[in-house]
């Protein structure tokens, strides 16, 4: 594959790929220029105005039609490509590196688990849900659940994603443990429970705040790993399926809205058992009264 790179106004980038397309090209790209930003729940971002950027127009086909491709991309640009290279991607999957946690606990690819025979291995492989064990929410919650025993306990996992933590809860002996994500994450799921001989996990898919997917229980421990908003958003939902007593294990907070969101957690019958902090994000544990 060859990559021709043009540069132009971020005023003007729409428009030149509406030329390409009249065209018939349409593979044609660019990365966003982005600002990092912060609001009251986390992070978010903003487009930045008028800055240049490279519009790249990728080339599959024969090499010897080369020329007479970046000449008719020229042309309907009005300007000569500044690059133009060769790429060869390796679409070989993603392999996630071991991470090793506390209590001699380590997750990996099934393919590095005889490196470890001295550790309590969790085999895992990624394929793109979010939480892998590397930002710092998911080690933080891992480390806690692998440190409890939760025999005889029912668990809902909110925003599963990868389902890591409801992994790592039925190897800690749970009865049952509902993951439950709005996205379909059903294979990433069963694909890594079966990796690990689970058969504890059920896994629900769908919007749990306006469709009746989680059947009239009352669960001892949830978890929320998706963010202070969310969690507000969710709280009727919560007190709704976790028992009196039960545990709310809550992540993805950032330092400058923890407290905010601890209140109002606090006011809706809850007491704190433990905090955990790792950079500027917060993880804590409330139990319910």
């Amino acid at each position: 594959m060859f990559i021709l790179s043009y540069e132009f106004s971020s005023n003007n980038i729409d428009e030149k790929i509406e030329l390409l397309q009249i065209n018939d090209i349409f593979d044609a790209f660019y990365e966003n220029p982005l600002e990092i930003t912060t609001d009251e729940f986390g992070y978010g971002y903003l487009e930045k105005e008028n800055v240049t950027i490279i519009l790249k127009v990728a080339f599959n086909g024969d090499p010897k039609d080369l020329d007479d491709f970046k000449e008719k991309v020229s042309s309907i640009l009005g300007k000569p490509p500044i690059n133009m290279e060769e790429i060869n991607y390796n679409y070989e999957s993603f392999k996630m590196p071991p991470i090793e946690l506390k209590n001699n606990w380590v997750l990996c690819d099934p393919s590095d688990s005889s490196e470890f025979e001295d550790k309590n291995v969790i085999n895992f492989i990624s394929q793109g849900a979010f939480g892998t064990g590397l930002h710092e929410t998911t080690s933080d919650i891992l480390n806690y659940i692998l440190s409890k025993d939760f025999t005889g306990k029912k668990v809902l996992d909110i925003g599963t994603g990868s389902g890591i933590l409801s992994i790592a809860t039925a190897i800690k002996n749970a009865d049952e443990v509902v993951s439950l994500d709005i996205r379909d994450v059903t294979d990433e799921v069963t694909l890594n429970s079966s990796l690990n001989n689970l058969s504890n996990i059920k896994i629900k898919i769908g919007d749990a705040l306006s469709e009746n997917l989680i059947d009239d229980i009352k669960y001892d421990w949830i978890y929320i790993n998706i963010g202070g908003e969310e969690t507000t958003m969710f709280m009727d939902f919560i007190k709704n399926h976790l028992s009196i007593n039960g545990y709310l294990l809550v992540s993805g907070l950032v330092t400058w809205s923890y407290e905010k969101i601890k209140d109002f957690i606090l006011e809706n019958g809850f007491k704190v058992e433990s905090e955990l902090n790792t950079n500027e994000w917060c993880t804590s544990i409330f139990k319910r009264i």
